[in-house]
C-alpha cells in the first residue's frame, strides 16, 4: 500500500485531519504495523472506530473492532 498524500497526518495540522478522515479510509498503525479501516468517525478529533483488515504479527486480530487515537496512526494509506 502506498502512503495517501491526500491525508498528511504530520505536522500542526495533523490532528484536524484526523478528525475529518472519512469512513472507509485505511490506516497503518505505527504500534505493530497493521492496516485498519476506518468503520465510524464522531469528528470529534478523540476517537476512530476501525476494523483490522490486516497484520502479520497477529493474523487472529483481523476483523476485530478497535478504538484508535491519533497518537496510534502512522500514516493513511491508499
Amino acid at each position: 500500500m502506498e502512503t495517501s498524500k491526500k491525508y498528511d497526518l504530520t505536522g500542526v495540522n495533523g490532528a484536524a485531519v484526523f478528525r475529518d478522515l472519512p469512513v472507509g479510509l485505511k490506516l497503518l498503525m505505527g504500534d505493530d504495523g497493521r492496516i485498519v479501516e476506518i468503520l465510524a468517525n464522531a469528528h470529534d478529533g478523540a476517537v476512530l472506530i476501525v476494523k483490522v483488515v490486516e497484520n502479520q504479527n497477529n493474523p487472529s486480530s483481523v476483523g476485530e473492532e478497535q478504538t484508535i487515537f491519533y497518537a496510534d496512526v502512522k500514516e493513511a494509506v491508499e
